[in-house]
């Protein structure tokens, strides 16, 4: 039910009214099933009246487990009791939560508010924020506004929701280095070697040059590190494709499961990784969720998510070994690494406060009232996000003097601004927060810039009308590095060291409309820029204008306006990709991007729009080039044959476009595949760019299932396109299946059709003796344990004789990652590494390196 919905009219409102409404369900005369509102009625009656008591109560247990400041005898205590802990507070006399307000705080908070919470539709967008001397006085500022625009179903969650990462950096958006050295001729017709990329190992395709990103495979010197999809750390010697260690970073438990925890939401995970000489973070999530509200009929629990940091020592790759682990209270938005500081952005919710959720019309009023009496009964504890080492006392992320407060409500999630250096190999952090949201992130060298909006419950998105929407854009700055050659080697050992200065609040400004993905950010000049596009981020209008908006500052606290290109498509939106580049705003738009305009910012006080250029097909990612020039990965799709068999055709396209001229923007060269696809557009790690030889390269998928031609046998391949001059088909090379070896068990032969049937076109069943594997690796197969259900209804006479195996044969390597090592191309698939000549690009050498589940595919965090 609505949160800002009035219950029924006819029935009595408050507390009273939501229970006395419990009994005369089955006689409401309006078309409901008497039976099945009878039933309900039944159901309800034996519940347990929710009260304030029992939020309070699980709130104080949920507490207790993240604090540790309760033991496990003290909760029993609690729950004995059947009452509250509580203390006296000396100068009222009043009962006090154990480190919340007084009873009578909150009585007279709760009284204080108006029947409804605040209307989102009449709130209006401020750029100030405001800080605090103390707890106290944050907490007490707090309490009031997130009372105020609580909901009945608290702040838009919905039962067991887990929180999860709702960011995409990647969104319609490309990426790529903002510059690329001067090069030397891409070499021969023939792709021979050029001296200028021998010996080169390529990182990360990142947004930013010298800002490092995330990603789950990267190349550092001589090695390849990855995840593994297990909770593994693989480290690989590129020349010799032989695997040196493996290492287990998967997140630990914290603790003993009891008091209130029920337990995880799936396995832990670790997903990302940085890596800078020998030394690596891993960064991964688990989930916690507690029991619901004793009473609450709508059994809403919550659930805590948990960002896990693991710190790598692998300077002996052979014998890599974990030095630190901790976990953050939150959601991972996105980290990088510059100059050996790590810069991490987290977010987290205020998940355990004991919301509900109202059950009935008339329940509405009562949900809202428990929720109100939460969030007024909330600590510093509830709302300051902690970090714990294992085994050790929970301690807060950042101080409440460092928590910067938008002055309109932007909802409840406090993203935090952290930094710690890598080389320290322990989690030493310095960190700043601000209570919003980070919808958008972006980061520079020296800066980060979020975006946030005012906040409207998910379930009023669609009832409630915005008509002049409008978005937040938060600026913060990190400790700048010392320049000077004759420091050098003592800034170096500080980075890698020291823990740095925490991140600092610069100002806020406003922006018509909503932000539409990282790349949408840029710096121009001394100032920021972003492109939005008008409407609301759940309901972006692609008939309505786009813009770009310079913010700087001025010097109080504030981004002002500065300059502004206002509907630069023309009331034509719909944008698919934005990159800044060097003097130069590129943006696609219209129907699936396909007009692309160029802004000029060569003028950071006066940008203007400049000229536009058709591009058939889709704009998915715009990569910068020298000399004033972008390469545009994107797709377009035809129709071959005739009816009744026409089919679909879809094609992947790069078009090398020149804006030497902003005026007069033109396409120079084209090239197209047929009947493929990639994951450019979604993901720009799987973008790169070899600037030594002047080659982008990227994988490709066969695409003919679409049109219904399934060959098991087709293989996925590399593009490697030369830009030197035009667009040059270097090579097209083909990802190899991995080595064919024997069955690691013996082969069952298979007589039955059903189960042949089952097995399918050239599978197998095997049969392992070892009882206690649960998994198998075959190359060129995908195994899994056949269920004993299974065998006794086929095979009763081999039950309890092994454990027996389904085997496919698996779909060809998906090329996720076209890596440089050494000077030597690596093609990195979701089950091998293979290395290619850097003249020819044929394969030289291939292992088996499997890459499993939950990151494969993967979408860009």
């Amino acid at each position: 039910m609505n949160d800002h919905v009035d219950p029924d009219p006819s029935e009595p409102s408050g507390p009273s009214g939501a229970d006395d409404h419990h009994d005369r369900h089955e006689q409401d005369d309006d078309g409901r099933d008497p039976v099945l509102a009878a039933a309900g009625a039944r159901l309800r009656q034996g519940s347990t009246p929710i009260s304030a008591q029992a939020v309070e109560i699980g709130v104080l247990r949920r507490r207790a487990r993240r604090t540790g400041l309760l033991a496990a005898a003290s909760v029993a205590v609690i729950a004995l009791l059947g009452g509250l802990l509580v203390v006296r507070d000396g100068s009222t006399g009043d009962t006090v939560l154990a480190g919340g307000p007084s009873s009578a705080r909150i009585d007279r908070l709760v009284a204080s508010l108006p029947d409804r919470p605040v209307d989102p539709t009449k709130v209006e967008l401020v750029s100030t924020v405001s800080t605090f001397a103390d707890c106290d006085a944050l907490i007490g500022d707090l309490r009031e506004v997130g009372a105020r625009h609580v909901g009945s179903r608290g702040f838009g969650a919905y039962g067991d929701v887990v929180p999860g990462v709702a960011y995409d950096e990647g969104r319609g958006a490309p990426a790529g280095v903002t510059t690329q050295d001067k090069a030397a001729s891409m070499g021969t017709a023939d792709g021979a070697a050029d001296a200028a990329g021998a010996g080169q190992t390529l990182g990360t395709n990142v947004q930013v040059l010298g800002v490092d990103e995330l990603d789950f495979v990267k190349a550092d010197g001589t090695l390849v590190y990855d995840l593994d999809g297990k909770g593994n750390l693989r480290i690989t010697d590129a020349g010799s494709l032989r695997v040196l260690s493996t290492l287990d970073v998967t997140p630990g438990p914290e603790g003993e499961p009891g008091g209130d925890r029920v337990g995880p939401v799936g396995p832990p995970r670790v997903t990302d990784l940085l890596v800078a000489g020998g030394r690596l973070v891993v960064f991964g999530s688990e989930y916690e969720v507690s029991a619901p509200v004793k009473g609450d009929p709508s059994a809403t629990t919550a659930t805590t998510a948990y960002l896990t940091v693991t710190f790598v020592d692998a300077t002996d790759p052979a014998h890599p070994e974990v030095t630190d682990r901790v976990r953050v209270e939150g959601s991972l938005v996105s980290a990088r690494l510059v100059k050996g500081q790590v810069r991490l952005v987290t977010t987290a919710n205020m998940a355990d406060l004991g919301f509900v959720t109202p059950t009935t019309a008339a329940s509405v009023a009562k949900a809202l009232e428990v929720n109100r009496r939460s969030v007024a009964a909330s600590t510093a504890a509830d709302w300051i996000p902690y970090w714990q080492r294992n085994g050790s006392d929970a301690r807060p992320l950042v101080p409440c003097q460092r928590v910067h407060v938008p002055d309109t409500f932007s909802g409840v999630a406090m993203t935090s601004m952290v930094t710690f250096p890598l080389g320290a190999g322990r989690f030493e952090p310095a960190a700043t927060s601000i209570l919003a949201p980070g919808s958008t992130l972006y980061a520079g060298p020296d800066r980060v810039a979020i975006s946030s909006e005012v906040w409207v419950d998910p379930i009023d998105r669609d009832r409630l009308r915005f008509d002049d929407w409008k978005t937040a854009v938060h600026e913060f700055t990190f400790a700048a590095a010392t320049d000077g050659a004759d420091r050098r080697d003592r800034r170096d050992r500080r980075d890698r060291r020291s823990p740095p200065s925490a991140p600092s609040y610069e100002g806020s400004g406003i922006v018509d409309g909503s932000t539409i993905g990282q790349f949408a950010f840029g710096e121009v000049g001394d100032s920021v820029a972003v492109v939005t596009t008008r409407g609301t981020p759940w309901n972006q209008d692609p008939e309505r204008g786009v813009d770009l908006t310079v913010l700087s500052p001025d010097g109080r606290g504030a981004l002002s306006e500065t300059a502004k290109v206002a509907d630069l498509a023309r009331g034509d939106g719909g944008v698919e990709a934005v990159r800044f580049v060097d003097g130069r705003v590129l943006v696609s738009t219209g129907s699936l991007g396909r007009d692309v305009h160029v802004i000029d910012v060569s003028d950071p006080a006066r940008p203007r729009r400049a000229g536009r250029v058709a591009v058939p097909g889709t704009v998915g990612y715009f990569h910068p080039l020298p000399g004033h020039r972008a390469l545009i990965v994107g797709s377009r799709h035809d129709r071959v044959g005739d009816e009744p068999d026409a089919r679909d055709r879809s094609w992947v396209t790069a078009r090398l476009l020149d804006v030497a001229d902003p005026d007069a923007p033109r396409i120079v060269a084209s090239w197209e595949r047929p009947w493929a696809s990639d994951d450019v557009g979604s993901d720009h790690h799987a973008f790169t760019y070899w600037p030594g030889r002047r080659l982008a390269m990227w994988g490709v998928h066969d695409a003919r299932w679409e049109a219904g031609e399934q060959d098991p046998d087709r293989p996925n391949h590399a593009v490697v396109l030369g830009t030197g001059g035009g667009l040059t088909e270097v090579a097209v090379p083909a990802a190899s299946r991995p080595p064919e070896v024997p069955a690691p068990c013996p082969v069952v032969e298979v007589t039955d059709p059903e189960v042949r049937r089952m097995v399918g076109p050239g599978g197998v069943v095997l049969r392992c003796s070892e009882r206690s594997a649960e998994e198998i690796e075959w190359p060129r197969y995908r195994c899994y344990a056949v269920d004993d259900t299974l065998i006794a209804r086929y095979a009763p006479t081999e039950r309890g004789r092994g454990v027996f195996f389904l085997c496919s044969p698996a779909d060809p390597p998906r090329v996720a990652r076209v890596l440089v090592v050494s000077g030597r191309p690596v093609l990195f698939t979701d089950q091998t590494l293979e290395t290619l000549d850097p003249a020819t690009f044929r394969s030289t050498r291939i292992a088996y390196h499997p890459t499993g589940e939950p990151y494969w595919p993967r979408a860009v965090p």
